[in-house]
């Protein structure tokens, strides 16, 4: 999957839910119940849809009518379509091409009407349902007046694009020119706007194919609209210096208009060198857990993502514990246990979380008069997983609360296990294998449904109670497999280009974090205790987790995102691929004692989740393919390898069920890869494809058409593969809908094809145990945490088991 967070996918269809809502009652004469539009999800595009396209909506009881709004303005002050139907259901026609729409529903009964509903999103076609160059303007609004000289610009971001041309003019034809820019990003602040002006503005993209947007205009106003830009989030609460506030305060600012996610950090100085917290927000509020008493802090909030301007940074300052200075903080020390033997090396250790403090100062040794130290820390929180544990060696600890005049807890003891043994690698009967098409372990086929689970590493450092609870879950599911990243790469790309605590694993190139490698194998260890084996990647085409754009980064490259054409063609990045691979394969795990290619807790290896070279012969990646996994298997000969790919084919092949398709895309998608050429492989084990329906063409509301096309892409797979003599799985799906009804109708009919085809495994992205990755993307299903989707995990868990007992 591309993005999670953070990445979330580039590309949503129109979230239309048919789940019941709640009904108004018989008796009341005018219908106030709220139609459920499905609202898209801040910080994710709605993405092509036909040109003509039936809306739906959930029923209201009693309503005898609806009358539908559409719009190209969020505000609704130019109402494109005014009609009054009689079902919920309408048929939007003649839809300007390549543009977005704005649509509520408000419902009528007996003549009296009820109360719009929220508003809903989406974007017509231009005709071909390939992604779309042109762009779409967000501010400011068409036609807006009395605008600040100092406004920002944005636009929606293209797919694969990272850089724009802006032009502002005092004329609608662009005759003359007042400013063009090149801009890296979705955002823009030009200087010397006249006051009183009429200006026109556009953008396009840089890059083929790529066309101009609408033409917007804007009024500027008088020098004193200028003092406030709109693009800046004004703080509200708790006011700037405030003192002995409470640690238990709710952190509130101004809404502004058509913004939805905010960014909230916290930190312990003004200059946010350090961050304690960073949160994505959806509203205009935000209760953190965990303030420490009689500390100052520093806050701020920005409308969410990259490049958008931060607030005024407001600072105040926690009252005593308890509001009355007490002094009961001294710490209870709860595991290991005093004069505890035989304790792994990784460890977690905890203690009793006082009562309005968060933070807490931790201290290791191997003396017990603590004259030198083998590990301190500050902790948020009540637990600490330490990385410098060794074998058979006796150590003491103790922990404080960050307060003033807090006292040191008592001391607690422990020995750590005794180092393990030169023990042979197991039997290649525990590895995993492959016989006539199908996955085998100690001479039984098996077939399996399971999870992504790619965070897992990264929380081991960021908060290991999240890992626990999640592999806690996968177990109780009866989940045996998951897949899960084995990288992360620099801090040039991705998610720790901004968030330097993220647990990098290669720091540059050749250089590995141990601390982040033993929390690789601490996740290991965890899930072999479980019965969970793991599919690991080597590496991201997507620049989370830092992937072939923070290679190419290292090599020079000018664009490094997602150039494949550079990472595979460059000697440097090439070397350094194969260093880390071979690193990996040889590393020996510190808490198992067991070798990373003799684990049979790996189920298997894939060389690159989703790998792409859009616009060129899939031969290049195919060869490359093979040479990586001549690699791997040179050095680890036992376990299974794949591609890792999304399953995308080129020039739309006889081998699939064209028929089934109502849209070709993957079949013929221009990315450089083919699915048929890369599972013929010989060192290819089995074949991987990934299912998003809404970023493969076919929408986001279940019909026929996704459906039909869902059976078509696991049988013709599966039976490609099984031309070949070797399995497939289903490395990734998923559909956003934020728990509705739609997802529920897809998975339902997934289960049920897979287990009809007897396919050999599946990977959903994701089941999540809380809510730290529930939102992360709308397929997830969240339980117990979350949203609690217990419906969607029952069917789930049931589905889990149906495929492990498949004959």
């Amino acid at each position: 999957m591309k993005s999670v967070l953070k990445l979330v996918l580039p590309s949503l269809l129109l979230m239309v839910f048919l789940a019941q809502c709640d009904v108004a009652s018989t008796n009341v004469d005018k219908p106030d119940s709220n139609p459920n539009l499905g609202q898209t999800p801040p910080g994710n595009n709605p993405v092509l849809q036909p040109v003509n396209y039936d809306l739906n909506w959930s029923a209201i009881s009693d309503a005898q009518a609806y009358q539908i709004h559409i719009s190209k303005t969020e505000s609704f002050d130019m109402v494109d379509i005014d009609e009054t139907v009689y079902i919920n259901s309408f048929k939007a026609e003649n839809l300007t091409p390549n543009t977005y729409y704005y649509w509520k529903i408000l419902p009528i009964k007996d003549g009296e009407p009820g109360v719009w509903s929220d508003v809903s999103s989406f974007k017509s076609g231009g005709g071909d349902n390939g992604p779309t160059t042109v762009m779409t303007l967000l501010y400011p609004a068409n036609n807006a007046d009395k605008v600040s000289s100092m406004l920002r610009f944005s636009w929606r971001e293209l797919e694969n694009t990272t850089e724009y041309v802006y032009q502002l003019s005092q004329n609608p034809t662009f005759s003359s020119i007042v400013l063009e820019q090149n801009v890296a990003g979705t955002t823009f602040v030009p200087d010397g706007l006249n006051y009183q002006t009429k200006y026109h503005w556009r953008v396009k993209g840089i890059g083929e194919g790529s066309s101009w947007s609408d033409v917007w205009s804007f009024t500027t106003g008088t020098e004193q609209h200028d003092e406030e830009v709109i693009s800046v989030v004004t703080l509200t609460s708790p006011l700037h210096n405030a003192d002995k506030v409470s640690t238990d305060l709710e952190f509130t600012w101004q809404p502004l208009s058509g913004v939805n996610a905010y960014d909230y950090q916290l930190s312990d100085n003004g200059s946010f060198s350090s961050v304690l917290q960073t949160v994505k927000v959806y509203g205009t509020s935000y209760k953190p857990a965990g303030l420490v008493h009689q500390k100052r802090y520093h806050w701020r909030v920005r409308i969410s993502g990259n490049g958008n301007e931060w607030s005024q940074v407001r600072s105040f300052t926690t009252g005593n514990y308890n509001d009355g200075g007490g002094t009961g903080t001294t710490v209870s020390l709860l595991s290991p246990q005093n004069n505890a033997t035989n304790i792994p090396l990784d460890a977690n250790f905890e203690w009793q979380q006082i009562p309005g403090i968060g933070e807490y100062q931790y201290q290791l040794s191997e003396s017990s008069a603590f004259s030198s130290l083998t590990d301190e820390k500050t902790v948020f929180g009540n637990t600490y997983s330490p990385a410098s544990l060794v074998y058979n060696k006796t150590y003491f600890w103790r922990v404080k609360a960050n307060v003033s005049g807090s006292a040191w807890s008592g001391v607690y003891s422990f020995k750590t296990k005794p180092a393990p043994g030169n023990t042979p690698p197991p039997s290649s009967a525990s590895f995993v294998t492959t016989q006539d098409g199908n996955f085998m372990r100690d001479g039984q086929i098996i077939r399996f449904a399971g999870t992504n689970a790619y965070y897992l590493p990264n929380y081991e450092k960021l908060n290991a109670t999240v890992v626990d609870n999640a592999l806690d879950l996968f177990e109780a599911t009866g989940i045996t497999v998951i897949r899960m990243w084995g990288f992360y790469d620099g801090f040039d790309c991705g998610y720790s280009q901004n968030d330097p605590s993220e647990n990098v694993i290669q720091t540059s190139p050749g250089v590995y974090s141990e601390e982040a490698l033993r929390d690789l194998d601490r996740v290991i260890a965890k899930g072999k205790e479980r019965g969970i084996s793991f599919i690991i990647p080597f590496i991201n085409y997507w620049d989370e987790l830092g992937g072939i754009c923070q290679y190419n980064t290292w090599a020079g490259a000018s664009n490094p995102s997602t150039n494949m054409s550079f990472f595979l063609s460059n000697p440097q990045t090439q070397a350094w691929f194969k260093d880390y691979i071979s690193m990996l394969l040889n590393r020996v795990n510190t808490i198992t004692g067991v070798a990373y290619k003799d684990e049979p807790a790996i189920f298997a290896w894939q060389i690159m989740n989703e790998g792409r070279n859009s616009g060129k012969h899939y031969s290049i990646l195919r060869d490359w393919y093979q040479e990586m996994a001549q690699y791997i298997k040179s050095i680890d000969p036992n376990h299974l390898v794949s591609t890792g790919e999304e399953g995308f084919d080129e020039g739309t092949p006889s081998q699939y069920s064209v028929s089934q398709y109502s849209n070709t895309y993957v079949l013929r998608a221009n990315e450089g890869t083919s699915y048929i050429a890369n599972t013929a492989i010989p060192e290819i084990d089995f074949g991987s494809a990934h299912w998003y329906p809404g970023e493969y063409g076919f929408g986001h509301t279940v019909n026929s058409n996704l459906l039909k096309a869902q059976r078509a892409w696991l049988t013709d797979h599966k039976n490609i593969a099984e031309s070949v003599g070797k399995p497939f799985y289903l490395g990734e799906f998923g559909l956003a809908g934020w728990g509705d009804n739609r997802v529920q109708q897809m998975y339902d009919a997934l289960y049920q094809h897979a287990e009809n085809i007897k396919l050999d495994g599946n990977l959903i992205w994701q089941l999540v145990a809380d809510g730290t990755k529930c939102w992360e993307f709308g397929g997830n299903i969240c339980y117990p945490g979350g949203r609690t989707d217990t419906a969607l995990y029952n069917k789930f868990k049931q589905h889990v088991s149906n495929m492990k007992n498949l004959q």
